[in-house]
């Protein structure tokens, strides 16, 4: 074990028959009104893997199936493990598919907001490799258990396009954290393989100190998680556990005593530790945005907030230098094939109002300026995002009061300032941001203190600004103030940490999908005496 990375572990059990048997228990336990108990997990460090591409599942069987044994029959992300059968067509070409799932986030996108309306799983199998049967009908051949969700996993041999056997393998939950030591602020990596699909399965909670910090979900990344967190606290040991998520993401403390003791340790939960060594000062504040191939390029008629349904004339076309970037961004309009010699304005599409009072919100819009078409109906017109509303917005081209195009735009988030950022402790420090959104996806943040949870900021009804008033408190010295990506609320059921820090969600967020980038703000003040 690398004396830079610690690992937990908890355990996994033989399958027997595998699926089949699997199979019978579950339906068994339904029928006499019981949950079905699955076979423990497992907990390690292992290296993702590239996921694989889909294949097209093979017409269904017209014989009965021969039963494959895996040895080891389970295993975490990666680990080895071979398959035998006999009984199988002779000498024969065999392709081997792994059942798994397209996991996802069901959404409402309506041109004035977005809804939650939960998780999603579409059944789907990949290639895991080809081996030929010999004279006698016997396969074997060995592979690596690949990057994917925890719990069993059907394995299908398929000679000629038909279906002959079938086995199972199961992955186990492996966890690491990483490194061990460093000063104040110090990245802290938790990385997560093998969480499941089931509800209790596809998120974990993290307690820093015994404070909750936020949780880790594993939906649209096949049950892997990359969280960081920072170390925070005075120079010493510091504890960081992992364990259930409630309802709304907060820790279940006593696993071990839950019907899914299997998935923990013994005593409820995984335990890491990590020795702060100095204070350095406070780090400078940073934001971290999403990778590029994780957040989707919609194309400019995709449904988004404040779109319009009106289509261009054919013969208008429209363009902006820019589509992203935050409040204030200067950008240019280019048009074509509009009336000549006439004035031209820009409006900019945004939601005003709230949805707490019964007043609502209403998509309004604001003129940005006008321009005048030269004589073969073309413009240049130069506009600047305004001080609103993060998110989606559309610029609509308006002629004699009607819009004839919409250009998409993406307002993002941005901090405005932390002041002041020396302190004495049980006075305010102010915390500026700007671009926040109001759809259920992107209106609130959700903010931590020494990586524990304080609670959520809204910018809906303020406009996209969030001020936040915070008391220093703590011995002097650094403090962290970490703000991250939440969801404020949904019609999903089942668990989902609503209103909580989501400690991912730069790789898993339910935004993403829809062309939405937000952003992790470290910050951090310093406490003087």
């Amino acid at each position: 074990m690398s004396a830079s990375v610690s690992r937990a572990r908890a355990w996994l059990v033989p399958l027997g028959l595998g699926v089949l048997a699997i199979g019978l228990a579950t339906l068994a336990a339904a029928c006499a009104g019981k949950e079905p108990q699955p076979p423990p997990a497992q907990a390690q460090s292992q290296p993702a893997a590239a996921p694989a591409s889909q294949a097209q599942a093979p017409a269904a069987a017209k014989v009965a199936l021969k039963l494959l044994k895996t040895q080891p029959e389970s295993g975490y992300v990666d680990a080895s493990f071979t398959i035998t059968g006999e009984g199988l067509p002779p000498n024969q070409a065999a392709e081997l598919l792994w059942a798994t799932w397209n996991g996802g986030f069901d959404t409402n996108v309506m041109a004035e907001t977005i809804e939650f309306a939960g998780l999603r799983y579409a059944d789907k199998r990949v290639p895991l490799g080809k081996a030929t049967t010999d004279a006698q009908g016997r396969l074997g051949a060995s592979f690596k258990a690949p990057q994917d969700y925890g719990g069993v996993h059907d394995i299908y041999v398929v000679v000629d396009g038909q279906e002959v056997a079938r086995g199972g393998f199961q992955i186990g939950r492996s966890i690491s954290v990483s490194p061990k030591q460093g000063p104040v602020g110090t990245p802290i990596t938790i990385s997560v393989t093998g969480m499941g699909k089931p509800p209790i399965e596809h998120a974990l909670s993290v307690r820093y100190d015994n404070q909750y910090t936020g949780s880790i979900t594993g939906i649209t990344t096949g049950g892997a998680a990359t969280a960081v967190i920072r170390a925070a606290g005075p120079p010493g040991v510091h504890t960081i556990e992992l364990s259930g998520a409630g309802n709304h993401g907060a820790g279940y403390l006593n696993n071990q005593q839950s019907p899914y003791a299997r998935l923990f340790p013994k005593d409820g939960a995984f335990r890491f530790t990590f020795t702060v060594t100095a204070d350095g000062g406070p780090p400078p504040a940073a934001l971290e945005w999403p990778a590029a191939n994780r957040v989707a390029q919609l194309a400019a008629d995709a449904p988004r907030t404040t779109a319009s349904r009106t289509a261009p004339g054919k013969a208008i076309t429209a363009s902006l230098n820019t589509s992203r970037g935050p409040i204030l961004t200067p950008a240019a309009v280019t048009a074509s094939g509009l009336r000549q010699g006439t004035e031209v304005e820009m409006q900019w599409i945004t939601a005003k109002g709230n949805r707490v009072t019964a007043a609502g919100w209403d998509l309004v819009g604001t003129s940005l300026g006008t321009a005048k078409t030269d004589g073969n109906g073309s413009l240049r017109a130069d506009i600047k995002v305004p001080d609103g509303l993060g998110g989606w917005h559309m610029l609509a081209v308006a002629q004699d009061g009607a819009p004839v195009a919409s250009l998409p735009f993406y307002v993002q988030q941005s901090l405005v300032a932390v002041t002041p950022t020396r302190v004495k402790a049980g006075q305010q420090f102010t915390i500026q941001l700007k671009g926040v959104g109001w759809t259920e996806l992107d209106n609130t943040v959700a903010v931590t203190y020494d990586n524990a949870y304080m609670g959520y900021a809204c910018g809906f009804n303020s406009n996209g600004d969030v001020t936040v008033y915070i008391v220093a408190v703590g011995a002097p010295g650094t403090h962290l103030i970490d703000i991250y990506p939440t969801t404020f609320q949904g019609k999903a059921t089942g668990r989902w940490p609503f209103q909580m820090p989501q400690l991912n969600a730069l790789e898993d967020h339910p935004s993403l999908g829809l062309g939405y980038n937000l952003p992790i703000y470290r910050l951090a003040i310093e406490v003087v005496d």
